[in-house]
């Protein structure tokens, strides 16, 4: 019943109205703007580095997963009688 479509979506809705408010809006946007002001650098070094774990991985199960293919073709073709 509730995806993880319906979870993005309620989340940006949260977003959207925590930062637009009329009241506190402005207040909470610039408090954001300050906070990657000064955490940017990390933030981004942190997310380049879980970007080439993950492309690591998915590089090595790629591989294996491709290998194990490999050994399943063969043994389907040794398998199956020729005529």
């Amino acid at each position: 019943m509730f995806g993880p479509r319906m979870l993005m979506g309620a989340v940006i809705g949260g977003a959207l109205v925590y930062f637009l408010d009329p009241d506190n809006g402005a207040r909470r946007r610039e408090r954001l703007r300050d906070w990657w002001e000064q955490n940017r650098e990390p933030v981004m070094d942190s997310a380049a580095s879980a970007a080439t774990t993950v492309q690591a991985r998915a590089s090595d199960a790629s591989a294996k997963m491709n290998e194990k293919a490999q050994e399943l073709g063969s043994k389907v073709r040794n398998a199956v009688p020729t005529r």
